[in-house]
Formats: structure tokens, sequence, C-alpha cells
């Protein structure tokens, strides 16, 4: 009785992935089929969907090499993760090490804005961003993505400086180590868990946003998201084409969750190592 106890949360949580298991397993075999079938073994298998590999794309009035497109999506989420990274560590060590005036405030501030979705600032954000001339930029849109992410990585990264002992630093201040220097070589190395767990969302935000891209950057700098949007807003839509662009599309982010996976289970623990 107790084995089927333990059993069972497995056992439900396998029963709910089984729709997302058949939808992948219809997208990947629909992605060789020559022709669009509603069961899980294609008619007759080709490669032509995954002509995008090493011929352009026939997109509008251009030709579009995906492999263009891939690396500014690349270059876009990468910046999100980075500057998500370096801004929430140093913005949470503050928060959790320091006494300041407004202190609270600016933690309530922080889920105030975790609150509101991206899209009702997405005018002034505009705006913002055409004040600063980096309107219709990479590192423009990179800014305004990683600033919806912030609030949430603050949180996440303070909860794990807060899970280190006073007693640590204060060993290093009084070995003669500076502020700036115990943050580097003693916290830093015990709060890496929590930096590669944000660090993962941030690029899986900028890996699946489509709105801000889609927005904030011109038509000739083009993602992924805003590429697969235009296939399927094209008046005849190449369904082969389509499931193999978006299976192109969801691997990586898969991948990388997969790899990162351990990282994220250490989130709980407020970054102390077991």
């Amino acid at each position: 009785m107790a084995k089927l106890k333990s059993a069972s949360p497995y056992v439900l949580m396998t029963l709910a992935s089984l729709p997302f298991l058949f939808l992948y397993a219809w997208l990947i075999m629909n992605s060789f089929s020559k022709q669009v079938s509603f069961g899980l073994i294609p008619e007759e298998l080709t490669l032509k969907n995954w002509r995008f590999l090493w011929s352009p794309i026939p997109w509008g009035l251009a030709r579009t090499s995906i492999w263009t497109v891939l690396l500014n999506t690349i270059l876009y989420a990468s910046g999100v993760a980075v500057l998500q990274a370096l801004v929430c560590t140093l913005a949470a060590y503050a928060l959790s090490r320091m006494e300041f005036r407004g202190k609270t405030l600016i933690l309530g501030l922080q889920m105030l804005l975790r609150a509101f979705p991206g899209v009702l600032l997405l005018i002034g954000t505009f705006f913002v961003l055409l004040h600063l001339r980096l309107l219709y930029t990479i590192p423009g849109v990179v800014l305004a993505r990683m600033s919806m992410e912030i609030p949430y990585g603050v949180w996440i990264m303070k909860g794990f400086f807060d899970g280190v002992p006073w007693d640590i630093e204060w060993a290093a201040l009084v070995d003669g180590c500076s502020r700036f220097q115990a943050w580097r070589k003693i916290l830093f190395p015990l709060v890496i868990p929590g930096l590669l767990a944000i660090g993962l969302f941030a690029f899986l935000a900028g890996w699946e946003d489509f709105i801000f891209a889609y927005i904030l950057l011109p038509g000739q700098t083009q993602v992924l998201s805003v590429l697969i949007q235009g296939l399927i807003a094209t008046e005849v839509m190449d369904y082969g084409l389509l499931a193999a662009m978006s299976l192109f599309y969801v691997a990586p982010a898969m991948i990388f969750f997969l790899l990162a996976q351990r990282a994220l289970t250490k989130v709980t623990i407020a970054g102390v190592r077991p």
C-alpha cells in the first residue's frame, strides 16, 4: 500500500503528460511526412520539409536564411539571460545584506511590477527606447525584455543570498576582504545554482518571446518566433514546413532545459550546497 501511494504522483504526472507527448510525436512525424497525416505513422517519408536547413526560406519579398534568424534568436535570448543574471545578482545582494531607507518599499514594488503583464507596458517601452535611440535594435529589445524578468529574478536570488549564513561573510571581511571581494570569492560560488536558474528562465523568456520582438525589431532583424508567425500568416500554408520549423524552434529550448534542470532542483534550498 505504501509503494502504491508513493508511486501514485508519478502515475498521475505520466497520464497528464500523455497528451503533450502525443502532440510532440505528431509534430515529429509530420515534419518528415510528405502530406499532413492525423495519425502517428506518416504515409510517405521525405526530407523536403527540412529544406530550410540548406536553402533560403521564401518569406515575403526576401529569401531568409534560417541560420541568420537562429543567430538573432540566440543573441536575443542570451543577452536577456546575461543581463538579468548580472542585474539580479547585484540587486539581490544589496537587498539581502544591506539596510537602507525604502528597502521594504522596493521589495513590494518588485512584486507589484510582476503582477502586470509586459504587454501593458509596451507603449511606454516603445517611447523609452525611441528616446534612447535603441528602438528597432537587438540591444534595445534585450533591455526591454530583461526589465520584465527582473522582479522574479531578484526575489529568487535574494532567497539564495538569505540562505548563506552571515558568519561566512563576516569571516571573509575580518580576514581582510573588501565587500566586493567577499561577494566575488565567498558568496558568488554559493549562489551559482540560483544564478543558473534565473539565467535559464531568462533565456527561455527571450527564446519564446514574440510580442516584444514583433513590435520592437525591424522587419530585417527577425527571430524564430516571428518567422514562424510569418509562415502561419501566409495565404497558402505549408504544414509540413511549419511542423519542421516548429520542431527546430522547440528543440534547443528543451535541450537547454534538460541540461540545466539539476540547477533548478536547488532553487528550493536557498542556494546552500547539499
